[in-house]
């Protein structure tokens, strides 16, 4: 027994010796590393090794464009490691290489990127209102309510910017904004000056509304759609219910009402009715704007509040909902869901990216790796809805789309049309504003696309 309790200690320690790096492929010879102390190219261009990232970066200037042909003129390995990249080599760096480095039976993988400096602003908020950026002549636009209480002449904004560039004044600082305000982008060889213009709104043309005093205080959902709108359409403000019964700001001008509500699923109106008191007790305000030809945009549970409009008969709402105040469910994989529409020639899927693998009735609003939350309020087709017509019947609606269910319809303005006045609603969990992973935008900038397409078609 002792024998084998020796043999069995000696495996363990063998393994633990092995586990010291997390990427080998053997277990006889780990006694040497694999870890790259050194990357040069071109004589020039060194390297920030991140051993933990498995990156080795190196930085060129902005206006570098020859990163197709590059020498590897400086490479450190620890003693007894080789690597499938060797100094003199000339490599196409225009995207990322991997440099394999094997030592014994140990091994790893580096990924070797050049990026050009770049000094950009990506994102910018002023007391938490997201600015609009303009890239091409380096402007940033932020609309306050005038009756926000902001003081301009010394707000503080936060600044996001590309990656290794810092900002001045510093991101977290004051600044007066009663005047046009500079800030200053640095990457090394790459400097932006943006302009930051402050417009203030006495009577908004397009309102996002919540529960919540001012965006910031929104759950993330809604507070990625709500500043969707107030950086992309001129004009634009949020307003709180609080605000709407008030009467503290103007709606004379407005032509679109947004309300986006993401929260744990109603599975009747009353329940809708009963919850959602500020969006009730601003309903009188709310009908009227209706009743006088503005527009609504309506998506997830805030789809009840046509009823409450009268839009549609109060025993009319969803019979098929799911979801809750949280982020996170499924993980978009290479091919992201779609969306099945009943009429792509419909204005509100005009100018969107298409992907030609897909059918013609079909769109697409999100990307790989991007995480959905997937709260939903649709119709199922059973008892009262056994189909899409049953569903427009009892509704008094048209429907969008959905799979094998209606997850989104409009509904006629006050005078008994289509278009200008009346109402979209959005059911679909796939319309999603907020991922709590990191994703490279593709389709999803769709969704941006079709709230312009909704403004354009309900508010015009």
């Amino acid at each position: 027994m002792k024998t084998i309790y020796s043999i069995i200690c000696m495996v363990c320690l063998l393994c633990g010796f092995t586990a010291c790096n997390d990427d080998h492929t053997g277990s006889i010879n780990v006694g040497g590393s694999c870890l790259v102390e050194s990357f040069e190219l071109n004589n020039q261009f060194k390297a920030t090794i991140s051993h933990e990232k498995r990156l080795i970066k190196i930085k060129v200037p902005e206006t570098f464009a020859q990163k197709d042909d590059m020498v590897i003129t400086s490479l450190s390995l620890p003693a007894g490691a080789s690597a499938n990249l060797k100094l003199g080599d000339h490599i196409n760096l225009n995207a990322d290489k991997t440099l394999r480095v094997t030592n014994g039976d140990l091994q790893l993988e580096y990924q070797v990127s050049v990026r050009n400096d770049e000094a950009l602003l990506t994102q910018f908020l002023l007391e938490g209102v997201k600015g609009a950026i303009n890239q091409d002549d380096k402007t940033v636009t932020v609309s306050v309510m005038a009756s926000s209480g902001i003081d301009l002449s010394n707000a503080t904004f936060e600044a996001v910017v590309s990656e290794d560039a810092t900002c001045s004044p510093a991101s977290g600082t004051k600044g007066n904004f009663t005047e046009p305000f500079l800030l200053t982008v640095n990457d090394n060889t790459a400097t932006n000056v943006y302009t930051v213009n402050v417009t203030l709104i006495q009577a908004p043309v397009a309102i996002f509304v919540g529960d919540a005093e001012n965006v910031e205080a929104l759950n993330d959902e809604e507070k990625a759609a709500a500043k969707w709108l107030t950086s992309n359409v001129a004009g634009s403000a949020y307003l709180s219910w609080s605000d709407i019964n008030s009467g503290s700001v103007s709606l004379d001008k407005v032509r679109l009402v947004f309300f986006h509500r993401h929260c744990p699923a109603y599975g009747n109106y009353n329940g809708f009715a009963d919850a959602e008191t500020g969006a009730m007790a601003a309903l009188p305000k709310m009908k009227e704007l209706y009743q006088n030809g503005v527009g609504f945009v309506l998506q997830r549970s805030a789809v009840n509040y046509a009823i409450a409009l009268g839009a549609q008969p109060e025993d009319s709402y969803p019979n098929n909902v799911w979801g809750g105040n949280g982020e996170g469910s499924d993980v978009m994989g290479p091919e992201p869901w779609t969306y099945r529409v009943a009429d792509i020639n419909h204005p509100l899927w005009k100018d969107l990216k298409r992907s030609t693998g897909l059918g013609d009735d079909r769109i697409i609003t999100l990307d790989e790796g991007y995480t959905i939350c997937n709260t939903t309020s649709q119709y199922g087709f059973w008892g009262d809805y056994p189909d899409e017509n049953a569903v427009a019947a009892k509704t008094g609606g048209r429907v969008l789309g959905g799979d094998g269910n209606v997850s989104s319809w409009e509904l006629k303005n006050a005078a008994g049309n289509y278009g200008k006045g009346g109402i979209v609603c959005f059911g679909t969990g796939v319309f999603d504003w907020n991922s709590p992973t990191p994703y490279t935008s593709v389709y999803h900038d769709n969704m941006g696309q079709i709230m312009l397409n909704a403004l354009e078609y309900l508010g015009k």
